[in-house]
């Protein structure tokens, strides 16, 4: 049953509009005194108010705005002389759904009461159907974003199985990929990388070496040099790299640091031969996190050395290998995340 609060200066029209509207099945709240409508209106939460324009106290205009600061969707009938129908107006304008004028007749009132509650009505569907959009959109995306947590944590999963099968497979360098991929992540993020950049850097250091699982063991493992022939079919992993992850959506913006992470800043590595800026930055830092690991830990190839000589060994490249830009911030942030033990156990063993 809808609710409707009447008020109005004359008591004997408070009476007259509430039997009429009782009579046709609403429930009716009658006030002669406008002070009192605030209170009533709080307790009644009428769906509809039909208000005296003007009234000694509070003006029709005056309740209407505190009606409306309470419940924004109350709809609004004014009662007004001729004399009032400009403000009428321009209040219908600021959200009251009509007005009478006075004198006025019941078939009149009825007729504008059910077209204020039907609009009403309309309203309130409108919002329960907003309501429940916003539901279900929080619901939907709720739900994607934990979709894409699980996915995060497959793609993770993956490249972290992907990096220890090739240490695996390639047992002098266990636990290098996963090192090298924390330090070049850690030096990209301190030259300001961030975002999506610094995800694609992190996925691409860690899987550096993927394209070396198409290696042949004989090449591969050898343990002494290789020949010129050996030579040139494992300087093809960075492109067996880039092949691979091509066809993997998440970590194909990956395979630009896979594919260039042996080039040199003066032109002189490989695949391509890049020089300086050509180089992804990803790469250039790579490529100094890279050459301190293969000095500071054991290799079949090299005895390891301090990091302290290493680092005097990669100043010495500066311009040639490395980028001489990048150098002193990627050395002052390994002397503080290469492990002491590591350094001191190492080294010692060259004594």
């Amino acid at each position: 049953m809808s609710r409707i609060l009447v008020i109005d200066d004359e008591a004997e029209i408070v009476t007259l509009v509430s039997e009429v509207l009782r009579s046709a099945g609403y429930e009716v709240r009658g006030l002669a005194n406008s002070r009192e409508g605030e209170e009533v209106f709080r307790i009644f939460e009428p769906d509809l108010c039909l208000l005296d324009f003007r009234m000694p106290e509070l003006t029709g205009a005056d309740l209407f705005r505190q009606f409306k600061a309470i419940d924004p969707l109350v709809e609004t009938i004014f009662l007004t002389a001729e004399a009032e129908t400009t403000l009428a107006i321009d209040l219908m304008k600021a959200g009251a759904i009509d007005y009478l004028l006075k004198p006025f007749d019941m078939g009149q009132l009825m007729a504008a009461v059910r077209r204020a509650l039907e609009h009403r009505q309309l309203l309130r569907e409108n919002v329960n159907y907003r309501n429940h959009l916003e539901r279900l959109v929080a619901e939907r995306t709720a739900a994607l974003n934990d979709a894409l947590r699980g996915l995060k944590h497959i793609h993770e999963g993956t490249l972290s199985a992907l990096s220890t099968a090739l240490d695996f497979r390639d047992q002098s360098t266990s636990g290098h990929s996963q090192r090298v991929a924390q330090w070049t992540t850690g030096i990209a993020r301190t030259i300001g990388i961030s975002g999506e950049e610094l995800h694609q850097i992190e996925q691409g250091s860690l899987l550096h070496d993927i394209g070396k699982l198409k290696i042949p063991d004989s090449v591969l493992l050898k343990p002494g040099p290789l020949d010129k022939d050996q030579w040139l079919v494992m300087r093809r992993h960075p492109e067996y790299g880039r092949d691979f992850l091509a066809n993997i959506d998440f970590l194909r913006s990956a395979s630009k640091i896979v594919y260039t992470h042996h080039e040199k800043f003066d032109g002189s590595g490989y695949p391509q031969g890049l020089r300086r800026e050509k180089i992804p930055i990803g790469a250039r830092c790579f490529a100094i996190v890279d050459a301190v690991d293969a000095m500071i830990f054991k290799r079949p190839y090299n005895k390891p050395i301090s990091f302290e000589k290493a680092g005097d060994e990669v100043m010495r490249c500066s311009g040639s290998h490395f980028d001489p830009e990048l150098i002193r911030g990627a050395l002052d942030f390994l002397s503080s995340h290469v492990p002491k033990a590591t350094q001191s156990k190492q080294a010692s063993r060259t004594a």
